[in-house]
């Protein structure tokens, strides 16, 4: 069975994606628009998308014509039986017309397509889907009830060959040695004013905040947890499991576009082997029902929360180990795409 993969390549979660694909025998063909263009005509769509649609149309029409009708391209070449689609990716409603002819059609949704400014089409493309991977159940049920079919909630866990407990040498330790840590991005909007107001929380903690782009508009406001913050600008999934390996403890917020969700840096940080302490969400009690995790439901209480968990490592490890022996069983990659395959293939 051959399957068409369109997604954004550079990030690191799109390889457990491909590990799950993979480990299904599927015969793989991974396609990245940005792979058709120049690195100056993906930097100027990507840069200037805040500019008003009656400039941004004279280079996105044609960008993103161009887009589909490589789509189209590798699609006839290569005649898959499933074309596998992160977001949006750019494609257009009649693009999906063709793929359908010949194929069936999933979806893995990364963002909130109520939500996302990306293409005007995000929303109404996934009314030709066959199968759409939600991992927010709100998500899901806001879908359902619009008449998209066949959206269901489902979590990717984590790739074992990307994330793992590993051994960690002298140098490195005493590099990246912290008991918590937090890997993630800037926002210039209120999505950073609360990324900070979270980090904030364990500012008097040995902490370190690895961040790619500015947060310092917000420094103002929050000394304590600027002075945790270390520049960072770049998607490396190695990188990301060595210091999680070096830490004991990974906050995890719950970002805006999150409603009952679980971002995907819980299952990476368990595969890595340490605890994820998680802003609460509902899809936390249905992904690790019966289990006594820790759950940040009030900020005040997040720094005596960690410390605790800090202070009982036989305890902390006990639970790093059930969570993620839950996701092995439950919620691998490959039991993902099976799952997907099982239901549009039946």
């Amino acid at each position: 069975m051959k399957c068409l993969f369109l997604a954004p390549l550079q990030y690191p979660f799109i390889h457990s994606i491909i590990s799950g694909l993979e480990a299904n025998g599927l015969e793989l063909k991974p396609v990245d628009y940005q792979s058709f263009f120049s690195s100056r005509a993906n930097a100027r769509y990507n840069n200037y998308t805040s500019l008003p649609a009656k400039l941004r149309r004279y280079w996105e029409e044609p960008y993103q014509r161009k887009a589909n009708a490589e789509y189209l391209r590798i699609f006839r070449e290569f005649q898959p039986d499933l074309v596998f689609i992160y977001n949006n990716q750019l494609a257009r409603p009649d693009l999906l017309d063709e793929f359908r002819k010949k194929s069936k059609v999933a979806f893995m949704l990364g963002d909130n397509p109520l939500y996302t400014p990306t293409s005007i089409y995000n929303l109404h493309i996934l009314f030709s889907a066959d199968y759409v991977i939600c991992p927010d159940s709100m998500w899901r049920d806001q879908l359902t009830q619009m008449g998209v079919k066949n959206a269901v909630f489902d979590c990717f866990g984590f790739n074992s060959a990307t994330y793992f407990p590993m051994a960690v040498s002298e140098q490195e330790r005493r590099q990246y040695q912290s008991d918590l840590i937090y890997v993630g991005s800037a926002s210039k909007t209120n999505w950073g004013y609360k990324r900070m107001l979270f980090l904030d929380l364990f500012k008097n903690l040995d902490f370190r905040a690895y961040i790619s782009g500015s947060m310092e508009r917000w420094y103002d406001l929050f000394p304590g947890a600027a002075t945790k913050i270390l520049p960072h600008d770049r998607f490396d999934a190695g990188f990301n499991n060595l210091v999680y390996n070096c830490s004991k403890i990974a906050p995890v917020e719950l970002v805006p576009s999150l409603f009952k969700g679980i971002h995907v840096r819980v299952f990476d940080i368990l595969g890595s082997g340490i605890l994820p302490l998680c802003e609460y969400s509902a899809d936390l009690d249905t992904v690790f029902e019966g289990m006594d995790i820790p759950v940040i439901k009030n900020y005040p209480e997040a720094e005596e929360m960690a410390r605790f968990w800090l202070s009982n490592e036989p305890k902390r490890q006990a639970c790093v180990h059930a969570m993620r022996e839950r996701v092995l069983a439950r919620y691998t990659p490959e039991m993902v795409i099976r799952r997907m395959l099982t239901d549009i293939f039946r």
